[in-house]
């Protein structure tokens, strides 16, 4: 499901990328595993990027970074591909000092609360 939201919103297709998303995170909080909630989060940050959502882009990174962290598990550099070019979007968008902030309260939030996703 992330892959297929990822391809969607690198064609620009918020629509279908949110749904793959949505799904994706609706599954990985059934299985509880904050890594799955992390990789949906953070696909859902980039299709809020791709829709002028920045802040809650940010807040969203904020929060998946937290959720690996919470494991142990940082995202691997070989697969930050697509977390990496959602990252530079928001913070050129938003400025490093906004998207600091943003990311900061995003990693107080818990990833598998269904408030994450109000307003997407």
């Amino acid at each position: 499901m992330a892959e297929l939201g990822f391809i969607a919103e690198q064609r620009g297709d918020a629509r279908t990328a949110r749904a793959h998303h949505l799904a994706g995170y609706a599954a990985a909080r059934e299985t509880a595993d904050p890594r799955a909630c992390a990789l949906a989060l953070e696909g859902l940050a980039g299709t809020c990027a791709l829709t002028g959502h920045h802040a809650h882009a940010a807040r969203l990174l904020g929060v998946a970074t937290a959720a690996r962290d919470s494991v142990g598990r940082p995202l691997p550099r070989a697969e930050s591909g697509d977390v990496d070019r959602i990252s530079a979007a928001v913070r050129e968008a938003l400025g490093e000092e906004l998207y600091t902030k943003e990311l900061a309260t995003g990693r107080t939030l818990e990833a598998r609360d269904p408030g994450l996703l109000e307003n997407l």
